[in-house]
């Protein structure tokens, strides 16, 4: 029977992974061939283009959908704990997150072919931003997890990326490193280089992952509490 959900949940994120993956490799060729800035900035600002918008697609009806179509009394029915209905949203989710962000990281490597950067440079730096968009997507997923439409997911969402911009700019100007440490932007800061000597990556991680599991036993447990009645 999980397999079966796991498949289920696959199956209906088809299509946001084919939107999302066709959206970004269009977008990384058209910037290479183009080749405006170097391909450096074509990859940060690619990777950053898609921390904006491929958490905010994967995530905008992960959890909401199954409510607003009334379909989650026959999903509740499944002879499977709600817990594990929940991983596997959220293991699909995080699937789908990674797939594009690799697709893309390996199309960058592919058309940079090391003309202006070191083999590999690329693809770390946009997999420094798909842990960004990894960690926001789970954030997300604390909000998310009892609404009722799509619409209160999408205002869930903003107000996470307005949250941690609050936190990411209180903790840069007052040099609180505990906050800095954090808030999920720092990835971007990481991949390009900046302010790498107020943190160490070790302690970075440390406190992500301890983050990561906080947010997501939250979001279990608010997901697992919706009452039949909804």
């Amino acid at each position: 029977m999980l397999k079966q959900l796991l498949w289920k949940e696959w199956r209906e994120g088809l299509w946001k992974l084919g939107f999302g993956l066709t959206v970004s490799l269009a977008f990384t060729v058209l910037m290479f061939r183009v080749r405006l800035f170097p391909d450096l900035s074509n990859a940060v600002i690619i990777s950053l283009v898609q921390v904006l918008g491929i958490p905010l697609i994967i995530s905008l009806d992960l959890f909401a959908g199954e409510m607003s179509h009334g379909t989650i009394h026959l999903l509740f029915n499944i002879p499977v704990p709600r817990w594990q209905i929940f991983a596997g949203k959220m293991l699909m989710g995080l699937l789908q997150v990674a797939l594009i962000f690799v697709c893309t990281g390996v199309a960058m490597e592919l058309m940079g072919r090391g003309r202006e950067v070191e083999p590999g440079k690329m693809f770390c730096v946009n997999g420094l931003f798909a842990l960004c968009s990894i960690m926001l997507l789970i954030w997300f997923s604390v909000f998310a997890a009892q609404s009722r439409s799509e619409a209160g997911s999408l205002a869930f969402l903003f107000a996470v990326f307005i949250g941690w911009s609050i936190v990411w700019l209180w903790s840069s100007l007052s040099e609180v490193s505990w906050a800095y440490h954090a808030v999920p932007f720092v990835y971007g800061q990481w991949a390009i280089g900046q302010q790498v000597d107020r943190f160490h990556w070790g302690q970075l991680l440390l406190t992500q992952g301890a983050l990561a599991v906080l947010a997501l036993a939250i979001a279990g447990y608010r997901y697992v509490k919706i009452r039949r009645s909804l």
